[in-house]
């Protein structure tokens, strides 16, 4: 996945990224390894909501 590059070049205060259910732990690891972000985590039915806001 490419979060990362978002997470690094984006200005925006809030970024929201749809993924598999099994991605979990890359989104885990994108705001552990990108300063600056905090990540906020809901499950769908067939996928998971990855909210990403500037702290």
């Amino acid at each position: 996945m490419e979060i990362g590059w978002y997470l690094r070049l984006s200005r925006s205060k809030r970024l929201e990224f749809l993924t598999k259910k099994d991605a979990l732990a890359i989104l885990e690891d994108q705001v552990a390894t990108v300063s600056g972000w905090k990540l906020a985590v809901t499950e769908a039915d067939d996928h998971l909501v990855g909210v990403f806001t500037r702290v």
